[in-house]
């Protein structure tokens, strides 16, 4: 049972009060339904039973909307977004919620949402084959939609507005700045994008990759920014060069050599390159594994020039990502030299030996990748 059947279910009491929005079972779309269920928890259940808005009421919230955002356009409306995060003020504004937020929200909205087109659900616009629905996750009870809100603040307001008018390209304008952006929850905005697109797809996705390259830098202030909506772009669409420049401006600022995927100081970065390793191996694998190795070839660099167990621990990693990106063959002649430099050094010959030996199984996968 959908969220509004739960809350018309509970408050059937309500179900005779009816004024001039009325309108008999109308087919809320995601975001709409999700405003209105908001609005008659802290308002009146009547708006479950109607439009929350008249049609006026709607043209105005939608044009007050669209400037603000500078929604008529996505460049514009980035551009926006640049000058807000330049001046240090919020990058999207109306939305509310913290980065800890993030997971909770997206969770809520796949359960939640119901989206009333044919061949979607879940609260997502898309298809079941691209995981779009979460069949085991229970819906929020009307109490956690009211504390919550809506996930995205005012921007989710002009995304129902756009529904209400069955505004296509409105809504097709929402998902590719969400995308660009990285508006909360992350997970909805490409498959929305892609079911919005339709055979136009592959040009929308190389014009969001555009966009994103132009923005990136200007809107995402700081190398452990991380846009998940973006990057799930990237592995789904096996986008290899876009990848490796996401990734290398994410690079850890380390100095010197720059042994750039082994640093400390960058958050959540070994999870940043496991996920994008598999892409960008698709076209820079020689470019990667090269500056990957670069630090171990200078022996009397900082890495090698004293046995800590800190350094230790950063030529395994560098050894565990040459490996993740399919080049194991390098590892092993890179251990071996090792071992012919530093052969009165046990403890560093046994982490590189246990390294090479839980990834034994992906040889195979590194003569495919070939």
């Amino acid at each position: 049972m959908t969220l509004t059947a739960r809350m018309r279910k509970a408050m059937s009491r309500n179900n005779d009060f009816h004024d001039e929005n009325f309108i008999e079972e109308r087919p809320h779309r995601t975001m709409e339904s999700l405003l209105a269920a908001t609005m008659s928890y802290r308002f009146g259940y009547r708006f479950l039973q109607q439009d929350p808005l008249t049609d006026p009421q709607w043209e105005t919230v939608r044009d007050i909307l669209e400037r603000y955002f500078g929604m008529k356009d996505v460049t514009t409306a980035l551009r926006y977004a640049a000058e807000r995060a330049h001046d240090g003020l919020q990058r999207n504004p109306g939305v509310h919620v913290s980065a800890s937020s993030r997971q909770d929200l997206d969770s809520m909205l796949r359960a939640g949402g119901n989206d009333h087109r044919e061949g979607t659900g879940g609260g997502v616009a898309g298809n079941d084959k691209d995981g779009n629905t979460a069949e085991n996750t229970v819906p929020p009870s009307p109490d956690e939609i009211a504390r919550r809100g809506l996930p995205g603040g005012v921007f989710d307001v002009l995304e129902a507005a756009y529904e209400h008018f069955d505004d296509n390209q409105g809504l097709l304008r929402i998902a590719v700045y969400a995308i660009v952006s990285d508006i909360v929850p992350a997970h909805r905005y490409l498959a929305m994008a892609k079911d919005l697109a339709g055979d136009e797809w592959p040009q929308i996705r190389d014009r969001i990759v555009e966009l994103f390259e132009e923005f990136d830098n200007k809107v995402f202030i700081g190398y452990d920014d991380r846009n998940v909506a973006y990057e799930q772009l990237l592995v789904q669409e096996q986008l290899g060069d876009a990848a490796w420049n996401y990734l290398r401006r994410r690079k850890p600022p380390v100095g010197g050599c720059e042994p750039i995927f082994m640093s400390d100081s960058a958050k959540n970065w070994d999870s940043l390159f496991n996920t994008l390793a598999p892409v960008v191996s698709l076209s820079q694998r020689d470019a990667v594994i090269s500056m990957l190795m670069h630090p171990l070839q200078d022996a009397d660099g900082n890495l090698l020039h004293e046995d800590t167990e800190k350094n230790r621990a950063k030529i395994q990693r560098i050894f565990r990502q040459c490996i993740c990106f399919g080049a194991r063959d390098r590892a092993v002649r890179e251990r071996e030299r090792l071992r012919m430099m530093y052969p009165r050094r046990p403890q560093l010959q046994m982490m590189l030996d246990d390294v090479l030996e839980e990834h034994d199984d992906d040889v195979s996968w590194e003569r495919d990748s070939k």
